[in-house]
């Protein structure tokens, strides 16, 4: 779930194949255009909330640095050189350098927001255009 939600749908095609796929599910058990649209925002929504939740009930229950369990085999710069998150310090250390340095415009502002905007809109789209092709797919039932 984690990987499902962090990882950038502009480079991980396999992503996207997944949420076109629950997208598609969705609609077609939707049925109507209508519908599926609602089922794929709500899909969306409630992977964001589920991974909201767990990210407080973690902070709730407090993060203890001893704890930190490393894999037999592996180092901490074995874990730090997982793409997931060499992705994710690629993003932040621009915007602390920039905060550092008192540069912080509108334009640098943009540049940081725009692969995040892109993250957050992507699958989005997909899941609600996959659940708008899974629910025109579907065969109309006649009573």
């Amino acid at each position: 779930m984690v990987n499902l939600i962090l990882v950038n749908p502009m480079s991980n095609f396999t992503m996207i194949a997944i949420w076109a796929a629950a997208g598609f599910v969705g609609g077609v058990m939707a049925g109507t255009k209508k519908g599926a649209f609602v089922v794929g925002l709500m899909t969306w929504l409630s992977c964001l909330a589920l991974i909201a939740l767990c990210a407080y009930l973690i902070f709730q229950s407090g993060i203890a640095f001893g704890s930190f369990v490393v894999p037999p085999g592996s180092s901490l710069v074995d874990i730090l050189g997982i793409p997931l998150i060499q992705g994710m310090i690629d993003q932040i250390m621009p915007l602390l350098s920039g905060i550092g340095g008192m540069g912080f415009d509108i334009g640098s502002l943009m540049t940081l927001l725009t692969p995040l905007l892109i993250w957050f809109f992507t699958p989005v789209i997909v899941v609600i255009v996959a659940a708008i092709v899974g629910a025109v797919v579907r065969p109309k039932e006649e009573f």
